[in-house]
């Protein structure tokens, strides 16, 4: 898997790169010092994850990750800090981060994030995970909105199609689909595609095909 390292604290990313660099399975692709670099790298480098630091120089870390889904939507940026509070936390969520990682982790917990969400997988720290869920939980009576491209998806999802036949029906990518779906989970409050489609159901955001059919006639 092919990652992209942005930190602007030179100890704190040679550390952060020797232990990428060990991993058989993980090739270093380049490293930023701020974040409009870590912005140009990752669009000229198209790196599977970037571990992105987010109280570096530049733009905020949310508006790289809102940024980088939108012109690369195939690119998983996994957020590296020192801080859990919710300011950041809840940003980078609502911007798309697929993980959040604190620093003070050991370095197995960071390649385990690093791989998770690589495979398309959301990757949380425990004291984040716990913060989220109750977050979630506040959340269940509020109004949720999926866009139309996140309502298209989990419909032909509901339908039975892999995220492949998705991306063929759509004419998208497979991982642009999971990117996708993965921002539909998040706002669903879910993990998995039967949670999804059921709380959908729930809330009255997607119905079957066939009650469709049947509202128009």
């Amino acid at each position: 898997m092919r990652v992209l390292l942005a930190d602007d604290h030179p100890l704190m990313r040679e550390g952060i790169a020797l232990t990428l660099t060990k991993e058989p399975d993980i090739l270093l692709v380049g490293q930023a010092e701020d974040g409009m670099e870590a912005r140009r790298l990752a669009v000229r480098l198209q790196p599977d994850v970037l571990l992105l630091d987010v109280s570096m120089p530049g733009p905020r870390a949310a508006d790289t990750v809102a940024y980088l889904g939108d012109k690369c939507p195939d690119i998983r940026v996994l957020a590296l800090t020192a801080y859990d509070d919710d300011v950041y936390v809840t940003a980078l969520v609502e911007a798309g981060v697929w993980g959040y990682v604190l620093k003070d982790e050991p370095p197995a917990a960071m390649l385990r994030a690093v791989r998770s969400v690589a495979e398309g997988q959301r990757w949380f720290s425990s004291a984040i995970a716990e913060r989220l869920n109750r977050r979630r939980m506040r959340a269940d009576h509020r109004e949720v909105r999926l866009t139309k491209r996140e309502t298209e998806a989990l419909r032909l999802v509901m339908e039975g199609l892999t995220d492949r036949e998705v991306g063929s029906a759509l004419g998208l990518s497979e991982r642009t689909v999971r990117y996708h779906l993965g921002n539909v989970y998040n706002k669903l409050g879910v993990s998995a595609r039967a949670e999804a489609v059921a709380k959908a159901m729930e809330l009255g955001l997607v119905r079957p095909r066939s009650e469709d059919t049947r509202l128009t006639q």
